[in-house]
C-alpha cells in the first residue's frame, strides 16, 4: 500500500497542491488491523488488510463480513474460534490550523481514539494526506483455553478410525486331554 493510496487521484489540477495536502480530505480506504489474544491477554498474532470505503463510510454489512471472514480463517488455521471482544477507530481529523498545537501539547489527550460500540457503519471523519495511513479501525478477538481444549477434543472424538471386522470361524470342539 502506498500513500497515493490515500490520495483522491481524481484532483482537479487547478487547484493548489498545498492548500489539497494541508487540508482534511475524504478517506477512499480505511486499514483493518485484527488482533487476535489469549484468554490470558496475550496477543498471539496480528493480521492486517486494506479496504475501499464509499464517502468515509465502511458500511455495517462489510464490517461484518470481515469479522466472520477472520473468525473463519483463525478456525481454520488454529482449531480455535475467537470471539469479538473489542473495537476502535483511530481517526486523526485535525485541521490545518490544528497540527502546531497538536505538535507542542504535551497532554496525552486520546481525542483521536473512537470505541466502537456495535456492529454499525463505521464512519471515518476526512484525515489531512499525510496522517490518512494512521487511521484504522482496530479489531480485538479473544479465544479461550477451554474453547481450545474443546477444539482438540472434538477434533479427536470425530476422527476418522478404520474398524476391522473379525469374522469368526466355524465352532469345533476341542477335546481336552487328559
Amino acid at each position: 500500500m502506498t500513500d497515493l493510496d490515500f490520495l483522491d487521484l481524481n484532483l482537479d489540477l487547478n487547484l493548489d497542491l498545498d492548500n489539497y495536502l494541508l487540508h482534511p480530505q475524504p478517506q477512499h480506504n480505511l486499514r483493518i488491523v485484527h488482533a487476535f489474544m489469549q484468554s490470558d491477554r496475550t496477543i498471539e498474532h496480528v493480521c492486517e488488510e486494506t479496504v475501499p470505503i464509499e464517502n468515509g463510510t465502511l458500511s455495517q454489512e462489510k464490517l461484518i463480513w470481515r469479522i466472520k471472514q477472520q473468525q473463519q480463517r483463525q478456525r481454520e488455521q488454529c482449531g480455535r474460534h475467537f470471539k469479538l471482544r473489542a473495537m476502535f477507530l483511530y481517526n486523526m481529523d485535525l485541521q490545518a490550523a490544528d497540527v502546531q498545537d497538536f505538535l507542542r501539547a504535551n497532554d496525552n489527550e486520546h481525542r483521536f481514539l473512537v470505541p466502537i460500540a456495535a456492529l454499525e457503519n463505521v464512519f471515518v471523519k476526512p484525515s489531512i494526506p499525510m496522517f490518512a495511513r494512521l487511521n484504522a479501525l482496530h479489531i480485538v478477538y479473544e479465544g479461550s483455553a477451554d474453547d481450545y481444549d474443546h477444539a482438540h477434543a472434538h477434533a479427536h472424538a470425530h476422527s476418522k478410525k478404520r474398524v476391522i471386522r473379525i469374522h469368526s470361524l466355524p465352532h469345533r470342539k476341542h477335546t481336552r486331554r487328559h
